[in-house]
């Protein structure tokens, strides 16, 4: 049973998750309109240097904003509340370091453009196009990350979602608004610069204004001692989230890797759940490990990894079983080719979904050496795989590597976590949770053998969560304490939610308006 305690970091955790993951909702539903209209104005080659200029980005957010992010969040959660003054102190100083490290990096990407552009994109003509994205490095990897997480480590979870929501809305219509009215690709990159500038003038206004002017500065020292190994870590990091695609660029044509691109575009539909769940995740950790010890990780680990099944592991199962109408109606038949990366994909994220509830302790429990060398160690098999398979396998050797690398970070954060004796995981719900979710996968393709179209596709989506309900039921797989849970999270006025998921989900029990 639930402790009082329990029950209360819980609703946080899940009011914050649901505010974040209607952000990620309707962030997925503007990007999935936008790339449907995009990969059909533009070429599968466009779609391959599309995945290049991101992948510049995300390295230069990775030498910079990534680990000043988790900083700001870890230090803003710890201290909001407690300590006012220091929290206001570390936004103004990872704000200051992150300005002093981005604008290096898009000089440098600026004057390096015609090499760039010769180097990756095979062409000295694109070179333009890296002088724009120089523009959008300044902010999408530098303070905008900062703006970011002190929202969101004040736990101000519905602004963040909010800001985060319209933003994503704005950058979605402005790059198919740019690209129709420039007739030409660059358009994009206009569009990045414009909504992330945008975004962060929202988020650092709203941070100014819960968190106020500085009046005391963070110590240096500690910040430096807290994100250089974590700087480290996320270089790591973006070679375990960028190998197969740069390696790729070795061995396929740019229409290849279009395709290839595409594909991890709809997994990243679901796969963008996990930033929701960790952005939610640790701020609270922070907060937990300060005052609860390891008998309040491993309680809060346990929670966590109980409801990150229940809700994420039928989505990846889904997306496995409908990866062919997905994609095929959303991105359009030419990119059938990435079918397979997308079911492999799927089937990986389902069999290590409950990590996400575990990745988030370590960074608040500051062991980011511990990350650092669990993504490399991750990465390096990543490569190795990848090296391997891409020669015969092409793409969907890059979507095997990256399932051979999900499953060992899992694994790894597991034993180092278990060390330390600071894990607890809900091992019967995600057992109840995969089995009810392999058997409506099941049903899903048995579904569309007897009548496929890819129109179908909301059909089969509704047939998926009716057959799951159906099998959460039948291994009472959610108890009573679960729907009281979630009573507490509705309140009131929607207390009748709570009691109608009851009937439903839990056999054996009476929902009453007193419950």
């Amino acid at each position: 049973m639930l402790s009082s305690k329990d029950v209360g970091s819980a609703v946080l955790v899940s009011r914050g998750a649901s505010y974040l993951t209607v952000q990620m909702a309707v962030t997925a539903v503007a990007q999935v309109l936008s790339f449907a209209i995009l990969a059909r104005i533009i070429t599968q080659s466009e779609v391959g240097i599309l995945a290049i200029l991101s992948l510049i980005t995300s390295l230069s957010q990775a030498v910079n904003g990534a680990a000043l992010q988790q900083a700001s969040m870890k230090y803003i959660g710890e201290y909001a509340g407690s300590d006012e003054g220091l929290a206001v102190g570390v936004f103004y100083q990872t704000l200051r370091v992150s300005m002093i490290i981005s604008i290096p990096i898009a000089g440098f990407i600026f004057i390096e453009s015609g090499l760039l552009a010769q180097v990756l994109l095979g062409s000295l003509a694109q070179a333009q196009l890296i002088r724009v994205l120089a523009v959008d490095v300044l902010v999408f990897a530098g303070v905008l990350p900062v703006t970011n997480g002190a929202v969101l480590g004040a736990k101000r979870f519905k602004a963040a979602a909010a800001i985060g929501a319209i933003g994503a809305v704005f950058r979605q219509c402005l790059i198919i608004l740019l690209i129709l009215f420039m007739k030409d690709f660059i358009g994009l990159v206009y569009a990045w610069v414009l909504s992330d500038l945008a975004m962060f003038a929202g988020f650092g206004l709203y941070t100014v204004h819960v968190l106020g002017l500085a009046k005391r500065p963070f110590p240096l020292r500690e910040l430096a001692s807290f994100s250089w190994p974590l700087g480290v870590g996320n270089l790591v990091g973006f070679v375990y989230n960028w190998f197969d695609r740069a390696i790729l660029i070795a061995f396929v044509s740019l229409a290849s890797l279009g395709i290839y691109n595409a594909a991890l575009y709809a997994f990243g539909v679901l796969a963008s759940l996990s930033g929701a769940f960790g952005n939610t995740l640790l701020p609270v950790y922070s907060s937990i490990t300060r005052d609860g010890g390891l008998d309040a990780c491993r309680r809060a680990t346990r929670l966590a990894s109980r409801y990150v099944s229940l809700v994420t592991v039928p989505l990846a199962l889904g997306l496995l079983a409908t990866a062919k109408p997905a994609l095929t109606l959303f991105v359009g038949g030419s990119y059938v080719g990435g079918v397979v990366p997308v079911m492999v994909l799927s089937l990986a994220f389902a069999l290590t979904v409950f990590g996400l509830a575990l990745g988030p302790m370590l960074t608040a429990l500051a062991e980011t050496r511990a990350i650092m060398c669990i993504t490399g160690a991750s990465s390096l098999l990543g490569i190795v795989s990848a090296y391997v398979l891409l020669p015969f396998l092409g793409i969907v050797g890059a979507s095997v590597a990256r399932g051979i690398a999900t499953v060992a970070s899992l694994a790894l954060t597991i034993f180092v976590l278990e060390r330390m004796n600071a894990i607890g995981i809900d091992v019967e719900m995600a057992w109840k949770s995969l089995a009810a979710g392999a058997v409506m996968a099941a049903v899903l393709i048995a579904a569309q053998m007897a009548v496929y179209s890819k129109f179908f596709f909301p059909a089969y989506v509704l047939l998926g969560g009716l057959v799951y309900m159906i099998l959460l039921r039948a291994l009472k797989a959610v108890t009573k304490h679960d729907i009281e849970l979630i009573k507490r999270y509705l309140g009131a006025r929607l207390s009748f939610v709570a009691r109608l998921l009851g009937v439903i989900l839990v056999a054996g029990e009476r929902f009453t308006q007193t419950d």
